[in-house]
């Protein structure tokens, strides 16, 4: 039996089925290995009943192949314990029992140090294991477990409090909402993620110049992604300044598809692109980064206080020397500084988002200077080579 200095714990990370799940998980596991610590991830697989499927009229869902044996992913060792999800809010407490219950399961023989679960319901679902090991246990929370799973979790969630050791806010304004709900202040700290900029970076192909200018959103497909907002503020901008030489590209998939296509209503100026459907959905993406005149990502607040954490895409987009339109919006204005690297507007403001689509698109030397501080700006606040040794020094106070 290997041995290993810590547990990661998170349901969705990446696979061959899937490669694109999680990949800030999978490239902080990857990279802490170079300071000599050793993990082995833990990824819960859910199994959802086929007749679920049925009803839910699912033409797919990610297949991934569970295991109860360790197995080596692009050089992280994985174990995959499959748990029997019932996917709806109505079976949530259900389905952290059963994530609980399988991850004690396969780490019964094997005893690292510290656990670290990523996302809030994990960390919840993680509580038996460190007691099972009487080792610490580190949360980091990233957006949606502090809005619409909240109000599932808020009695967990003080029980987590009262109990884990460490919690990692990725923003100030994520930070305050976790102190809002009793998270003690002594143990919750920010810890910003870090992207490579040896592959995020720009493209070193000139853009011809007849080419289109083009808007680009990487996100997965769901309102609180506020691709419907860039949608109607494309349209927009077209309308109100005559412009005709300007596409939307949209990358990404998920439920909100159908819905998003229903409000492009076959404009031939808006384009949708499956990554996931790729031969390598990620280098799809840094293609369309590197390649796009500006990126988007107008992220709302939902009526449930469902938000974002701090977008990794608006990192990436940035590394690439792309100036970036997004939203005052949870922990977007660090990763995007207003006026600097790009544009912010207020939340769901249609007439806001396409007037500053036209003042990136009308002015070259705006463009280019956004871009070149955006990319500053990610080496020094968001880049792995800083924030690694900066995760480096938080582990090692547990081992």
């Amino acid at each position: 039996m290997k041995s290993f200095d810590f547990f990661s714990i998170r349901e969705y990370f990446p696979s061959p089925e899937n490669p694109s799940a999680s990949t800030w998980v999978y490239n902080q596991a990857k990279h802490i290995q170079q300071f000599g610590i050793k993990p082995l991830v833990i990824s819960p697989t859910p199994k959802v009943p086929f007749w679920i499927n049925i009803i839910k009229k699912k033409k797919h869902a990610w297949k991934i192949k569970s295991s109860s044996q360790i197995k080596d992913y692009m050089g992280i060792d994985v174990i995959r314990p499959s748990f029997l999800k019932l996917p709806s809010k109505y079976f949530f407490e259900y389905d952290i029992k059963q994530i609980s219950n399988c991850i004690s399961n396969v780490a019964k023989d094997i005893n690292p140090k510290f656990i670290h679960a990523h996302f809030g319901h994990i960390g919840v679902a993680s509580l038996n294991l460190k007691r099972e090991k009487k080792i610490p246990l580190i949360t980091s929370f990233y957006g949606y477990d502090l809005g619409s799973d909240k109000s599932r979790l808020i009695n967990h969630y003080k029980i987590l409090s009262n109990n884990g050791d460490l919690f990692l806010a990725l923003s100030e304004d994520m930070k305050k909402d976790l102190i809002e709900i009793g998270f003690p202040v002594d143990k919750t700290i920010v810890h910003h993620l870090g992207i490579d900029l040896t592959t995020f970076s720009p493209s070193l192909e000139q853009k011809p110049i007849q080419s289109d200018f083009v808007f680009t959103i990487v996100a997965s497909f769901e309102r609180r992604k506020g691709i419907h907002i860039a949608i109607q503020a494309f349209k927009l901008f077209k309308q109100r300044f005559s412009i005709l030489n300007a596409k939307l590209h949209i990358v990404g998939d998920g439920s909100y598809n159908n819905t998003l296509r229903k409000l492009a209503d076959n404009d031939r100026d808006i384009i949708f692109i499956n990554n996931f459907i790729a031969t390598n959905p990620r280098m799809l993406v840094l293609n369309e980064m590197q390649n796009c005149d500006v990126f988007m990502l107008t992220s709302i607040t939902l009526p449930n206080f469902d938000k974002e954490g701090t977008p990794v895409v608006l990192m990436e987009a940035q590394a690439c020397e792309k100036p970036c339109i997004s939203s005052f919006h949870a922990g977007i204005p660090e990763v995007v500084i207003n006026e600097e690297t790009g544009i912010l507007c207020k939340e769901g403001d249609i007439y806001g988002i396409a007037d500053a689509m036209m003042a990136l698109y009308s002015d070259p030397v705006k463009r280019e200077s956004f871009g070149k501080q955006a990319r500053k700006h990610i080496s020094i606040n968001f880049n792995k080579e800083i924030q690694m040794p900066k995760l480096e020094k938080i582990y090692k106070k547990f081992l």
